[in-house]
């Protein structure tokens, strides 16, 4: 049975579900939404909508119910989605002009947020099963920290040194880019961190590995999904 504490995880993860498929519905049925947003940060956001609507919402309902079943590692999966969550409505709350949506965008990051936290102070390391190949999946979340953190220097490191944005930060309007800021200050080490803790056989490797892994597929689906959308909604 559940306890209150993963009871609270819960309700929070599905109630953070249907805000985030309320916010998309509200993006693709008003246009005047995104109406001060640059073309380009328009049709990223329309994407992301989407995306949302059709699998990140879908995504975190399902989790929530699975977990809820009592199983450790689905606990860690709705960690995984909940974070993909977290980062997705940090976007919206920082980077999205205010709008009338503006109050769910905060209620749905403080309830995933609170989740998170929730999820990852009551998780008992000991009750994780040991993943099948731990060195192939750490081996695999260094490289993914490294590559994108190399990535996204090539582009910052210059226009540092010379005062002038990179292209696509300039196409959004945007003073600085929050996936940029996300994913060098927290996503990119907590891929080493937990990469190189599965490489030494740690159990908080275990613990974080699931999580990570979660939301790499789900950020590796949202960028196959705007990748798509976007062109055709420019």
């Amino acid at each position: 049975m559940p306890t209150t504490s993963n009871r609270f995880v819960l309700h929070a993860s599905s109630a953070v579900a249907l805000l985030l498929a309320a916010m998309s519905v509200g993006g693709l049925a008003l246009p005047s939404l995104y109406a001060r947003e640059t073309a380009a940060w328009r049709t990223q956001a329309i994407a992301q909508d989407w995306f949302d609507l059709v699998v990140a919402a879908p995504a975190l309902l399902l989790a929530a119910r699975r977990a809820g079943r009592g199983s450790p590692r689905s606990l860690l999966v709705l960690g995984g989605v909940l974070l993909f969550a977290i980062y997705t409505l940090v976007i919206y709350a920082f980077a999205v002009q205010l709008n009338t949506l503006f109050l769910i965008y905060c209620a749905a990051l403080g309830l995933a947020l609170y989740a998170a936290i929730t999820l990852a102070y009551t998780t008992d390391a000991t009750t994780v099963r040991t993943l099948r190949r731990p060195r192939a999946a750490g081996a695999l979340l260094v490289s993914v920290g490294v590559a994108f953190a190399g990535l996204w220097l090539a582009q910052l490191v210059p226009a540092a040194i010379t005062g002038r944005p990179p292209a696509a930060l300039a196409a959004t309007g945007l003073p600085t880019n929050p996936v940029h800021v996300m994913d060098l200050a927290f996503i990119l080490p907590l891929h080493v961190l937990t990469g190189v803790l599965l490489l030494r056989r740690r159990r908080l490797g275990d613990l974080l590995a699931p999580a990570v892994l979660t939301f790499d597929v789900l950020m590796a689906s949202s960028i196959a999904c705007l990748l798509v959308l976007t062109p055709r909604l420019a």
